[in-house]
Parts: C-alpha cells; sequence; structure tokens
C-alpha cells in the first residue's frame, strides 16, 4: 500500500494517526507499522536523513522489545492479533485472552514502566519534548554515538515539516491545536547546544514557529493559543509531578499533613482564567528558557522568537513581568541582527496588546507590566539602544497607556507622571513624540503605534527633553490638546 509518491503522503499520515490510536494490547500493530520503511522516509529533498543512523522507528521498535516485560508483552499481542509470532512461526501458547500477558512474579509496581502503549495522539510532538538518555536508545554496552539524538531529532523534524508544510493538511495535525504543537517545539530549546546549533534543527524550528504562531499571517496573538501552550505546559509538567507523588517519601505522608498540602495547594483560578498550578508549571518552563537564553541561547535568533513570544499580551503579566527581570542584563540580546522592518514591525504587532482603547476597543496594559518596562527604561548599567526591540516595545507599551489616559482617566495620567520620573532625555521625548503622534491620528490602531514608534525612535534623531516636575503639567496639556472631539472622553 506504501509503494508509490501519490499514495504514500496520505498513507503515512494515517499509520502515523494510528499509532496515537492503539492502545493496550496492540504491541504487535505498533510493531509491524514501525517496520515500515516507506512510512517513515522523507522526501528526495532530505537526503542527508535517508539512511538515518538512529532513526525515530529503530528507537521506537527498541522500545517495544526493551525489557523482558515488554518482548512477552509484544509475543502475546502478536499471538491474539495475527496467530503467529513476529517472524511467521507457528503460534505460542496463549495463557489468556486478556489484552495484556500473565507476567510471572514481580509486583504491580512500576506497571505503567512496563508496557510501551498507549502513545497517545500527540506521540511525534512528544519525542520533542522528552529526554532521552543513553539507555533508552540503545541496551547497556551496544555504546552510543554522539549523534544518536540529533538524529532521531532531524528525523521527526523532518516528519513534522512533511505533515505540517503542506497546502491541505491532514486531519491528523489539524485535528491537534497549535498551542500544543508551540509549546513542544519550545522545548528543543532547552536541549543540548550542538542540537540547536544544527543547521537544519535551526531552519525547521523556525518555519514551525511561524507555522504554529501564526507568525506573518495574523496580527494578533490568538488567546486559544495562549491557552492551548499553557494547558500542554502544565499536562507535560504532571509527568514528573505523578513520579513525585508515588515517591516513599510522599506515601510516607500523614492523612493530616496530606490533607493540609491539597487545601493550600488547590487549584484556583486566577485572574487570567488559569489555575495556580498551570501558572506554576508556566513559570518553572518559562524560568528554564531564560536560563538556557542566558547560557548559549541568545546567539539563535529562532530561540529569540521563542523568548519574545512572552512578552506578548497573551501570556499572563507575571510572566512577561518575570521574562523582563530575569534577562534584565542581557535585554538587548533580544534584537536580531539583520532583522528587516516588515518582520521587526510584525514581531511589535503581535507583543502588544492594541491601539488606542477608545477606538479599537482594546485594553489597557496591566500596571505591574507598564511599571516594569517603565524601570527596564531607567537602568545605566546597560542602557538600550532606540533601535533594540525591547525599547522599541517598551516605548509602544507606554506610549499607548498615556494617550489613553490623557483622553479619559486623570488618575492614570498621575500613574504614568509616576512611572516615567527618572526616565533618561531621550526616552522622555520618545514617549512624548509617539504619544502625540498617536492623538493626532484617527484611527489609533496596533499599526498605527507600531508606525510611530518605528517613525520616532529609528527614522527621527533624538531630540532631549528630561523629564521635570514642573513641564509635566504643560506637557500633558499639549497632548490632551491633538485629542480629537470625537474620541474624547468625559
Amino acid at each position: 500500500l506504501c509503494e508509490g509518491d501519490i499514495r504514500r503522503p496520505l498513507l503515512s499520515s494515517f499509520a502515523l494517526s494510528l499509532l496515537g490510536r492503539l492502545s493496550l494490547g496492540h504491541e504487535a500493530m505498533a510493531a509491524f507499522i514501525f517496520s515500515q520503511k516507506q512510512i517513515f522516509e522523507v522526501s528526495s529533498e532530505s537526503r542527508e536523513i535517508e539512511n538515518p543512523i538512529q532513526s525515530l522507528q529503530k528507537l521506537f521498535l527498541m522500545e517495544l522489545s526493551f525489557d523482558d516485560h515488554r518482548k512477552l508483552q509484544l509475543r502475546h499481542s502478536s499471538n491474539i492479533c495475527f496467530m503467529r509470532d513476529l517472524h511467521g512461526s507457528d503460534p505460542g501458547s496463549l495463557s489468556s485472552l486478556r489484552c495484556t500477558a500473565d507476567f510471572v512474579g514481580g509486583s504491580n509496581s512500576g506497571q505503567g514502566e512496563r508496557f510501551f502503549l498507549p502513545l497517545g495522539g500527540i506521540w511525534m510532538w512528544n519525542v520533542l519534548s522528552s529526554t532521552i538518555s543513553q539507555s533508552d536508545i540503545l541496551p547497556s554496552g551496544d555504546g552510543l554515538n554522539d549523534g544518536a539524538l540529533l538524529d532521531i531529532l532531524c528525523h521527526n523534524l523532518h516528519l513534522l515539516l512533511q505533515l505540517e508544510m503542506v497546502q491541505n493538511r491532514s486531519y491528523y495535525t489539524s485535528s491537534i491545536n497549535d498551542g500544543t504543537k508551540l509549546y513542544h517545539i519550545a522545548n528543543i530549546c532547552l536541549l543540548p547546544e550542538q542540537i540547536l546549533s544544527n543547521e537544519f534543527v535551526g531552519s525547521a524550528l523556525s518555519r514551525l514557529f511561524k507555522q504554529f504562531s501564526g507568525f506573518g499571517r495574523s496580527p494578533i496573538l490568538d488567546s486559544s493559543l495562549v491557552k492551548d501552550f499553557i494547558r500542554s505546559c502544565f499536562k507535560h509538567s504532571r509527568i514528573s509531578k505523578e513520579a513525585r507523588k508515588n515517591s516513599p517519601k510522599d506515601e510516607a505522608k500523614g492523612a493530616t499533613e496530606k490533607k493540609l498540602h491539597d487545601l493550600l495547594h488547590s487549584e484556583q483560578p486566577s485572574p487570567d482564567g488559569h489555575s495556580n498550578d498551570e501558572l506554576k508549571a508556566l513559570d518553572d518552563f518559562v524560568d528554564d528558557l531564560c536560563n538556557a537564553y542566558i547560557e548559549f541561547g541568545g546567539q539563535y535568533a529562532t530561540f529569540t522568537h521563542f523568548v519574545r513570544l512572552f512578552l506578548g499580551h497573551g501570556f499572563p503579566a507575571k510572566v512577561t513581568i518575570h521574562v523582563l527581570t530575569k534577562l534584565q542584563p542581557i535585554l538587548h540580546v533580544l534584537t536580531i541582527e539583520e532583522e528587516g522592518r516588515d518582520a521587526l514591525s510584525y514581531s511589535l504587532t503581535q507583543s502588544i496588546s492594541g491601539g488606542l482603547p477608545s477606538l479599537d476597543s482594546s485594553s489597557r496594559d496591566p500596571s505591574g507590566v507598564l511599571d516594569s518596562f517603565a524601570s527596564l527604561l531607567k537602568k545605566r548599567d546597560k542602557e538600550l539602544l532606540r533601535n533594540d526591540y525591547v525599547y522599541l516595545l517598551a516605548v509602544a507599551v507606554l506610549s499607548r497607556n498615556l494617550s489613553s489616559n490623557c483622553q479619559r482617566c486623570e488618575c492614570g495620567v498621575q500613574a504614568m507622571k509616576n512611572r516615567l520620573s527618572g526616565v533618561g532625555e531621550a526616552v522622555f521625548n520618545d514617549i512624548i513624540q509617539v504619544s502625540a503622534k498617536l492623538l493626532r491620528s484617527k484611527i489609533g490602531t496596533k499599526d498605527t503605534v507600531i508606525a510611530s514608534v518605528l517613525d520616532v525612535c529609528m527614522d527621527g534623531d533624538a531630540e532631549l527633553e528630561q523629564f521635570k516636575e514642573y513641564s509635566w503639567d504643560r506637557t500633558i496639556n499639549s497632548l490632551k490638546g491633538l485629542i480629537a472631539p470625537e474620541i474624547s472622553i468625559v
């Protein structure tokens, strides 16, 4: 069935989807599918991976017979499904017709490690977010070359590109939400640097990031994408959480202590609609990404795109503040060299929450986010340049909120006065100039905000006008004088 270039992509997609739906007792069917070379072949344009040393299918075939328990289960499944063993010999003796073999001896502990199935619908994406040790890939004593992990990852990425980067995607890939996919490919950034520095991995990761994040297609960061990202992060973190819960130390806890723990750590929804456990998992993941970014990731543009993602308004304000604080000494690294103006404009547009709220009904930014952006503009140890990404984003966020406050909120004007006190002369001038441009506009969209920021900070000369207590009221009155009557709110 897999012969022929016309039918093979369709059948390959079906087989890969089927693997995710197989359950306990279907090990023989999984082994049969993983044995079909044609299903896991990559396109002719990717010859460097045509005969991989440690292919994806070889890894999973070894997992199917990793130890005696799995070998017994595989033999039992083959006898039930095909009435013969995997080599075509006469059927062996069946001890039962249940989906699991009868294991002799041993306790029920570690039962989950006995079985290979089910893989789950997102098994191909789980490969990207899994930690693969040497013992997982080859039995003890067989040795492992340094490129085994890279080879498996490249093979998997090739297959994902073939499934995703086509005009008419299969039901298998389209049925999995982009937020889930985006989370799992983000985990590649946590792998050793030799993986991320690979030319193909970097290219594939960049293409998949743009595909899943909507970069270049939609200027709005989809809220459902963020929710699915956070939910997938939490589900992934529960694997280690369950392992800790089953440890002897946890089992020794008294009933009173356990009840107190559950009471203190119960899942209460946050203002963003996420549970405390979900936010904790996301915070841990973002912290790991920031650590890797500081250590080696800053030199890779694709890694930078992932970090920029968390500065977007769709993520909880706590996450944005965490990234700005953690990366404060190296925020200038978030500027990508040779990034085109269109790409820069698009990235900034995705990061801000809107234009003027009075015109596009967008929301103003949380005070904590505004404080963080204002604070980083006051730093003197490592000043940001006017064309740095974070500088442009900070000016955009502060300017749109100052403009909005001038229209409708005197208390907000006073808060911005306190917030901007202490910023440098050029910074203060840029914020005022962008605010003025925005208030002169009768459109007030996100595009207008970003266009104003780029015109002032990248194309205009720096005019020095220091923040002064006595001149603040005059400056605000000048801005208020620019408000069009139809958008002025009393």
